[in-house]
């Protein structure tokens, strides 16, 4: 019974850890996006996902009350785009994410919500829906 309860007091010990890591890793990320926007920079995330798009452009549709349809545009950047703290790899890519009026104007004013991010990698359905384009439009 001593030896088990060794072993279970080992575990929690090593789940606190790992989890203490992980806190940290995030406050780190969170440092660097605070520090990317409050530089006017991009904030650097992992990876971009089509439910992340989906997200913004729900959340933030009402208001923008002249929206016809919302896009996501990719620029690729190289290996000159690096966050604060740490390098990346020459598939960096400059994503933005925004609304249109019904000319097809992007609705970009300072009251207007848009979203810009700087990531290396897309899930597999946001990379089907690029394709060799560099456009997707929503409406």
């Amino acid at each position: 019974m001593h030896v088990g309860l060794r072993k279970a007091t080992k575990s929690l010990a090593d789940q606190a850890s790992v989890s203490i890591a992980t806190i940290r890793e995030l406050m780190g990320d969170l440092v660097d996006a605070l520090q990317a926007l409050s530089q006017g920079r991009a904030p650097y995330i992992d990876a971009l996902t089509m439910p992340d798009v989906v997200r913004f452009f729900v959340e933030s549709k009402e208001a923008v009350p002249a929206a016809a349809a919302a896009a996501v545009l990719r620029h690729h950047e190289g290996s000159t785009a690096q966050p604060a703290g740490g390098g990346h790899g020459p598939d960096t890519y400059l994503v933005h994410l925004f609304f249109l009026d019904d000319a097809g104007r992007p609705l970009i004013e300072a009251d207007q919500p848009w979203r810009s991010y700087l990531t290396q990698r897309f899930d597999d359905e946001l990379a089907r829906s690029f394709g060799a384009n560099n456009v997707i439009i929503f409406n």
